[in-house]
């Protein structure tokens, strides 16, 4: 019962959260269609690779792939919606036993970019994920503990990269959860961050009006 009504009460802030963003998008719509920036091609699509890591005693590793489709709201701002797919395995010590956790994180979420010039830019991307997960336990062989759990995450962080409108694009981004949520795929066993290391490239749709 407890985890249903926090299931239920993570959905609720996500609505605000996702709100709040679209309020910012249609916004920007409005302030780009006043530019009247014709010669930029805006709609894009791309995605990254994810890759996470932390050591020490609870250690933990994190791949996968995180597609995304997106348009240039103006010469400063893109924003979007992306997907994402992510396996991780996670060994904590428990007792004398050691515990092994693998995870497969099936997610949606948007993201925000703003631009700092040409090569910088801060990211804010909101999720909510599904995550099927598989626990076993080194001193004893017949345990094992299977199930199926949502989460939602905040993610943050500063990226780089070569950016101009209408053209190719390469980027790296560093995010951080910003959210304590208990089953995060960007935390630790412990809640502590896991820094998510993301490289990936972007390319616009059309010809130049």
């Amino acid at each position: 019962m407890i985890l249903i009504l926090r299931i239920i009460e993570n959905y609720i802030q996500m609505k605000k959260i996702i709100g709040f963003l679209l309020m910012i998008l249609l916004s920007h719509t409005v302030i780009a269609q006043e530019e009247q920036e014709t010669e930029f091609k805006r709609w894009f699509a791309g995605g990254s690779i994810v890759l996470g890591f932390a050591g020490g005693t609870n250690s933990q590793f994190t791949i996968g792939a995180n597609p995304e489709i997106g348009y240039s709201l103006s010469k400063n701002f893109d924003a979007g919606i992306c997907f994402n797919t992510i396996y991780s395995s996670l060994r904590y010590n428990e007792g004398w036993s050691e515990i092994k956790q693998n995870t497969f994180n099936f997610g949606i979420g948007l993201f925000t970019r703003l631009h700092l010039g040409q090569q910088f830019f801060i990211q804010l991307q909101p999720e909510l994920n599904t995550i099927n997960y598989k626990i076993t336990d080194s001193q004893n062989p017949n345990f094992t503990n299977e199930g199926k759990l949502n989460s939602t995450s905040l993610l943050a962080g500063i990226g780089y990269g070569t950016r101009i409108v209408g053209q190719t694009n390469f980027f790296t981004v560093i995010l951080v959860d910003l959210r304590r949520e208990l089953y995060s795929p960007y935390r630790s066993q412990n809640g502590d961050i896991v820094p998510v290391i993301r490289g990936g490239f972007n390319f616009y749709f059309g010809k130049k009006r």
